[in-house]
């Protein structure tokens, strides 16, 4: 007979390699039984192998046996020659090392007639029951996101599943979706999500679909809801003595978002609910699993039990009697029976006296052999791989994200400074690996207690980050589009400084602060327009001094070079080419007459002339100018901002749209000048050669990283080796712009070392 299973086994194992498209389709969709109308193949198998078994290897299917943990070789040999003889159908693993749990799963595997289920109960990952692999923090702590980082639980539900499937392990015992509305359930608690139902089946369902991604079945427990209890079911049985309006508000709103996204399983819990069933355990219970679980809430997956070993069980039914009431409910699979021989015979005498129960029988093991189909043998000859440094690391970084987007220093900090005065408010928004994992919005637009709240619709004068979120980028199209090389000096575009001690430098020179500029001259007290502010740069003497000299000139020039190349104005172009294609409708200059609203534009400075300064360029030269210069003038928010690097660090690419080359970016992004001394890039500024924590970028930031800050209290920050976007958004000049109590406090600095502590633990 073995023979025969075998050769079926491969039979559909060759089957299964030609029908990879339905194999590999996504899983909310796998586990049906409306789809199990199968002609063939699937029927045909299930029909030849539930035809070759007899009546107790088809009991012994039903059930999932408990592995023990520390073995010795000779226990281990013994133990899976009488489960593969008896041929109980799954094992279920509670402890022990990855590399024993690997060994024991391929001799079971290899040793059995038909491939069994193999099984973990690992709600917070493997290292919940396998000491020496990665252990999650447990779900309270992921209830506690902020709904834009909900779905890193998808990603950790993806990340177990990944896992699981190298360990050969199809089903794991997850997520929990009871609803934790009882402080004193002492055995619930941190594997709830949350006290809110609707918290709980969102993430839940999350998790769930990263996992059954991955092709591992996740089991919705503990039905009906295990979180409104005082006693462990491991211990006595709980009673729940809610109407069935409450349960109905509270406990099943979990199960039925789960049952609708398709989860594979669920997992019924050992309780007495008496608006249900006031006489049986949920677990034994045919109103519960038929009437309520099957009919009313109209589940099609496997339902199994929980652990059959349990007090809430083994105190009124024993010697394989809750076996067979668990079965006669409907549960398809029977999970860690005390005695499985003894399980088996109860369940046969059963049989042999009552045709109802044979035909439980058969129809539960034809629906755990069509979830053998496609659970169990597509993976059939994939190798054992204990999971190694690579899945700790994508471990420990989503765990990373989690501590960033629930982390209090930060909050800290900003408090600190709102306090000194260092800055009325700000946006702070980072972003790691393309989501977004810190949106906070901190303060008000002034000290005013009467003063709107910072949102994330705010929107702040950008200064100096206007160098590379709208010069340098045009710069970059301009490349891309064969109009200018960085080696051009500035006079082949600008015939006005033709003649002048500035008609050899280059745009990487100025670009690089590498040119011999002036850092700044307050040229709107001569000039009084675009024209003859330019006329007063192109006039200014260079320093005699070679090297980097931070410069606001240049940057006037290269506005207007690309004013001059495009054919249209600096701030035109960039909207075309960039900010409207992007959808970015709050990045622009002169947002007043661009439909920005005054009420979500951050006040600048008090000025003497000018008097209070909002929706207006902070920066004199930029506003004499028309409010339009290459160095300043640009308005924003954090998530506009955030959205052009993030553009740059994924290779020019936003939303399936190329912008710019990653050729370009990469020229742009690197030191032209390092051997002069000189640390900046292409318009970028770079982490010094030697870090320093009272620097412009705190400490932990690569030499790869770039960024720049702004003079109102602005930075943006890129590090492609930590695949991150730091933007920090604040109006520090309000109402004065000295003392810079921002920076003397490192604020900026301070968030950023935080985040990377994180991402480096």
């Amino acid at each position: 007979m073995k023979k025969t299973l075998f050769i079926l086994v491969l039979f559909a194992s060759l089957i299964a390699e030609t029908t990879a498209q339905r194999v590999t389709e996504p899983l909310t969709h796998r586990f049906d039984a409306r789809r199990y109308t199968f002609a063939d193949p699937e029927q045909g198998w299930v029909d030849s192998v539930l035809a070759s078994l007899t009546l107790e290897q088809r009991v012994a299917q039903l059930m999932i046996v408990r592995v023990p943990s520390d073995m010795t070789d000779a226990q281990m040999m013994e133990y899976a020659r009488r489960m593969t003889t008896l041929g109980v159908g799954g094992y279920c693993f509670f402890a022990g090392t990855a590399a024993r749990q690997a060994e024991l799963t391929e001799r079971l595997r290899n040793q059995s007639a038909v491939l069994p289920f193999i099984s973990i109960d690992g709600e917070w990952g493997l290292g919940m029951r396998l000491r020496d692999l990665y252990s999650f923090p447990r779900n309270a702590r992921f209830g506690m996101l902020p709904h834009y980082m909900d779905s890193l639980v998808y990603d950790m539900g993806v990340e177990v599943g990944r896992q699981c499937r190298m360990m050969g392990i199809h089903f794991n015992f997850a997520p929990v979706v009871d609803v934790n509305s009882n402080p004193d359930n002492p055995v619930i608690g941190t594997r709830s999500y949350s006290a809110d139902p609707a918290r709980v089946a969102r993430l839940a369902t999350l998790f769930a679909q990263g996992q059954q991604s991955q092709g591992v079945m996740a089991f919705a427990k503990h039905f009906p809801g295990h979180g409104d209890t005082r006693t462990d079911s491991h211990l006595e049985l709980p009673v729940i003595k809610h109407s069935r309006e409450h349960l109905d508000t509270i406990e099943l709103p979990p199960f039925r978002a789960l049952i609708d996204a398709a989860v594979g399983g669920v997992m019924v819990a050992h309780l007495r609910v008496d608006a249900y069933d006031a006489e049986r355990p949920t677990s034994l219970s045919p109103t519960i699993i038929e009437g309520l679980l099957r009919n009313t809430l109209g589940f099609k997956g496997l339902v199994i039990t929980d652990g059959l070993d349990m007090k809430g069980v083994t105190a009124t039914y024993s010697d394989g009697q809750g076996e067979l009431e668990a079965l006669k409910a409907g549960n398809d699979i029977l999970l860690l029976p005390p005695d499985v021989e003894r399980a088996i015979d109860v369940i046969c005498d059963a049989v042999r006296h009552d045709d109802d129960v044979r035909r439980m029988v058969n129809s539960h093991c034809r629906r755990l052999l069509h979830a053998k189909y496609h659970y169990v043998l597509p993976y059939a000859s994939d190798p054992i791989v204990v999971p190694g440094v690579d899945r700790r690391q994508a471990s420990a970084s989503i765990v990373a994200e989690l501590n960033i987007a629930l982390d209090k220093t930060i909050d800290s900090i900003v408090a600190d400074a709102i306090a000194a005065k260092a800055m009325p408010g700000c946006q702070l928004l980072v972003m790691h690996r393309g989501k977004v994992v810190l949106d906070r919005q901190y303060g008000r637009l002034t000290y005013d207690s009467t003063e709107a709240r910072v949102t994330s619709s705010t929107v702040y004068d950008l200064a100096s980050l206007t160098k590379v979120t709208a010069t340098t980028l045009a710069l970059m199209r301009l490349v891309d589009m064969g109009k200018v090389r960085i080696s051009d000096p500035l006079s082949k575009y600008l015939p006005y400084l033709r003649g002048t001690d500035k008609a050899k430098i280059t745009i990487a020179e100025v670009l690089s602060h590498h040119a011999r500029l002036k850092a700044f001259d307050a040229f709107w007290k001569r000039g009084h327009d675009y024209d003859s502010i330019l006329r007063l740069v192109a006039a200014s003497p260079l320093n005699e001094k070679e090297g980097m000299l931070y410069s606001d000139l240049g940057f006037m020039l290269l506005g207007d070079v690309v004013a001059k190349v495009s054919g249209q104005p600096l701030d035109a172009f960039v909207e075309d080419q960039f900010y409207r294609p992007m959808g970015l409708l709050s990045t622009t200059f002169r947002p007043l007459t661009h439909g920005v609203a005054l009420q979500y534009i951050a006040p600048t400075e008090q000025d003497s002339i000018r008097g209070l300064i909002r929706g207006l360029v902070h920066d004199p030269n930029a506003f004499a100018m028309g409010e339009v210069s290459g160095h300043a003038g640009l308005f924003s928010n954090a998530s506009e901002v955030a959205a052009l690097m993030q553009m740059l660090l994924d290779g020019g690419i936003y939303h399936g749209r190329r912008y710019l080359q990653s050729e370009t970016i990469n020229l742009f992004t690197q030191r032209h000048y390092a051997q002069q001394g000189n640390r900046r890039a292409l318009g970028f500024d770079k982490q010094l050669f030697q870090p320093s924590a009272s620097a412009q970028v705190c400490p932990e930031a690569s030499q790869a990283s770039y960024g720049h800050t702004g003079f109102t209290g602005t930075m943006l920050w890129v590090d492609p080796d930590y695949d991150l976007v730091f933007v920090f958004l604040s109006n520090r000049v309000y109402p004065d712009s000295s003392p810079n109590r921002l920076a003397a406090l490192n604020v900026r600095t301070r968030i950023q070392s935080v985040i990377y502590q994180y991402l480096n633990q």
